[in-house]
């Protein structure tokens, strides 16, 4: 029982998935199992809200999500990271949060207390929007957001930009910090 990190940018090995590195590397320092999945090698459908995944606890549709949705209900813990698109998480991102979104809210909540919480990466601006977009799919599947001593955003406009952003290392490795204790208190005894 870990944490899936699962990253939304359409680009392989880009700053969003090195930014997402640094996470998962301070989780394993804090002796966390995480496991990082890209979505861009992924094929995610938008959802129909058809409700027919009601109390079958999987989406109908045949894509990869299924595979993923198995992943995050055997971990703990769940962090999601997104390039800014027009101010906008990535559409692919987007489309897999929302079918967890409806999956869980189908299924008794099955999202309810996991702890966890979203990473953006801009090379401009829109990463409050974009940051607050993926804070309210935590929210409403009642998940729980560990702090951080500021957003948990980095900057990086090229390929491998992310990586002279010292203070967006700082806010993830804070971040990645926290949710490691959270988690380690929330460990059934």
């Amino acid at each position: 029982m870990g944490v899936l990190l699962i990253s939304g940018s359409p680009r392989k090995n880009g700053n969003t998935e090195l930014l997402l590195s640094v996470c998962d590397k301070e989780l394993k320092n804090n002796n966390i199992e995480t496991e990082i999945i890209s979505l861009s090698s992924k094929e995610i459908y938008h959802c129909t809200n058809c409700d027919r995944c009601l109390g079958i606890n999987k989406c109908i549709q045949e894509d990869d999500f299924n595979d993923l949705y198995k992943k995050v209900l055997q971990n703990r813990g769940l962090v999601v990271a997104s390039p800014v698109y027009v101010g906008s998480p990535t559409s692919l991102l987007m489309a897999f949060i929302q079918r967890l979104t409806y999956v869980s809210f189908n299924n008794n909540h099955t999202l309810s207390k996991k702890i966890g919480g979203p990473i953006v990466v801009a090379g401009e601006t829109g990463q409050l929007t974009t940051l607050n977009s993926l804070i309210d799919f935590y929210l409403v599947n009642e998940m729980i957001i560990p702090s951080s001593i500021y957003w948990n955003i980095g900057v990086g406009v090229n390929k491998g930009d992310v990586k002279n952003d010292e203070k967006g290392e700082l806010y993830i490795t804070k971040f990645a910090k926290n949710l490691a204790l959270v988690l380690e208190g929330m460990e059934e005894k």
